[in-house]
């Protein structure tokens, strides 16, 4: 176990697959005690008995799904409950809606901001007051690089949501990291995942093999990110490279090429 983290808990969202799992494989090796969340029980039990092998932590699992507006305060009292401080707190939970915004019904809508939107702020406000009473805080908000280049068929909410999620990382950032809390916004392209599936983008798969990364080297680069107190990072020169050229092409150019990105992967 690293010394420098024993006796320390991170509470992770989506924990039961991809980029969330990868995390919980990361800190664990970090020394950190972990909460995990996710729907799925029996994959959170599996995990949890494979990262039991990291000697000396703690591994807790809570089935939730964030879709429900009170998972937010069940998660904060199940840790009161067990006497669980939490010293960081990766909101990594999401998914990615397809079609077209005015013909889903409004309560797919109201799922997909309550989990990408109030999840995230609501967690951040009830884990933030034992962060600063200790002097100590992590948070990762997993955003993405979509907001650069924003697809027209995700109906409409992916990318905004993005955009909120990195801005308000900056927010919590700026306002304490003097008091020893840093909160990054991690910012991957197209990393191998559960994601594209569960999302119906069954042939986004295709795309060059050059464009992926692998959800191990995007939980690292963010885990190193927010201890070395960065707000904010983009996974991969690659997709460095495409955040550079987006602000530079004409708009009508981006909007181009994410019609052509959608067209492939629906």
């Amino acid at each position: 176990m690293t010394e420098l983290h024993q006796n320390k808990t991170v509470l992770i969202t989506g924990a039961s697959a991809g980029i969330g799992r990868a995390f919980a494989d990361v800190w664990a090796e970090a020394g950190f005690n972990l909460v995990l969340t996710a729907r799925r029980e029996a994959r959170l039990l599996e995990i949890a008995n494979e990262l039991k092998a990291h000697d000396g932590i703690e591994v807790y699992t809570l089935p939730m799904d964030l879709t429900d507006p009170e998972a937010a305060p069940k998660i904060h009292q199940y840790c009161l409950d067990k006497e669980i401080h939490i010293d960081a707190l990766v909101n990594n939970a999401g998914y990615g809606p397809r079609g077209k915004f005015e013909e889903m019904n409004w309560d797919l809508h109201q799922d997909f901001l309550q989990v990408m939107v109030s999840v995230v702020v609501q967690l951040t406000h009830l884990f933030l007051p034992g962060m600063i009473q200790n002097n100590y805080g992590r948070i990762i908000n997993l955003a993405s690089l979509a907001p650069l280049i924003p697809s027209p068929v995700m109906a409409g909410l992916y990318s905004p949501v993005k955009i909120f999620q990195i801005k308000f990382s900056e927010s919590i950032h700026g306002q304490y990291q003097d008091r020893g809390i840093y909160c990054s916004a991690v910012c991957p392209g197209l990393t191998r995942s559960e994601f594209h599936e569960a999302a119906g983008m069954h042939e986004v798969k295709n795309a060059p093999k050059w464009m992926w990364m692998e959800a191990r080297t995007v939980a690292e680069q963010g885990f190193e990110a927010v201890m070395k107190g960065k707000g904010f990072i983009i996974n991969g020169s690659i997709n460095k490279f495409f955040a550079v050229l987006s602000k530079v092409i004409p708009k009508r150019v981006t909007r181009s090429i994410a019609m052509y990105l959608s067209k492939r992967s629906y």
